[in-house]
């Protein structure tokens, strides 16, 4: 716990010093914003059964566009990627698979550990930003999202039914990466209000996380969290 609370430190420290640097160089035009948030899983379909925390991180630099002769009113625009952290209490047995999934459940199981869906997307934010007397800040936008990656990792018993276990019992770490029926494409609606530096954070992914059909789990992520940019 004392490594994640130092890198989560660490990483606010160096991303709000490089974002500074970047505002004094551009006067303000370029930003760069982190993410630290928590998915919730919303809407999950019954052969799902996720977990209440879900840790995930992003970043994007923006262009600001003054809105008409204001320049604390600005229309941004920029690259951006995201990783979000799915735990489920629920095993995707068959990830690989173009037919229907299988699942099994370990909410009872003594030695399961975790297990997670890991999607990273490269995305586009678009944001309307308005400020009020400079220090509170207000941003609504949407974002599109391509998929990068994506991988699973459960940590737990070596059971028969498992991709790539063989049913010796033991506690085992199992990695896929590039599975199937997960959705490449992300459409998110997003919302920043802060003061200065700092702004609470929601985005509402509106499609699927999972592809429909092959009885797909079905759930919507709403992350919520804190964002760190000067902007």
């Amino acid at each position: 716990m004392k490594k994640v609370l130092f890198t989560l430190i660490a990483l606010v420290v160096s991303a709000t010093s490089f974002a500074q640097l970047i505002a004094n160089k551009t006067d303000n035009k370029v930003t760069f914003g982190l993410d630290l948030f928590s998915d919730l899983q919303l809407a999950p379909s019954d052969n799902w059964d996720p977990r209440g925390f879900n840790q995930g991180v992003s970043f994007a630099l923006t262009y600001n566009f003054p809105l008409g002769e204001s320049t604390k009113h600005t229309v941004s625009i920029g690259l951006g990627m995201s990783s979000h952290n799915y735990f489920s209490y629920t095993r995707i047995l068959n990830p690989y698979t173009n037919d229907n999934l299988e699942y099994k459940n370990y909410r009872d199981v003594e030695n399961f550990k975790r297990y997670k869906v890991n999607p990273t997307y490269g995305e586009v934010p678009l944001e309307l930003r308005f400020r009020i007397k400079d220090a509170v800040k207000i941003g609504v936008g949407v974002k599109v999202g391509v998929m990068l990656a994506t991988k699973t990792k459960y940590v737990g018993p070596d059971d028969e039914e498992g991709t790539l276990t063989n049913g010796s019992g033991a506690t085992v770490h199992e990695k896929l990466a590039y599975i199937n029926n997960v959705e490449r494409m992300a459409y998110s609606a997003t919302l920043r209000v802060g003061w200065r530096w700092v702004s609470a954070f929601a985005a509402y992914q509106i499609n699927p996380v999972f592809s429909v059909g092959h009885e797909a789990p079905t759930f919507h992520p709403l992350s919520v969290g804190l964002t760190f940019a000067p902007f």
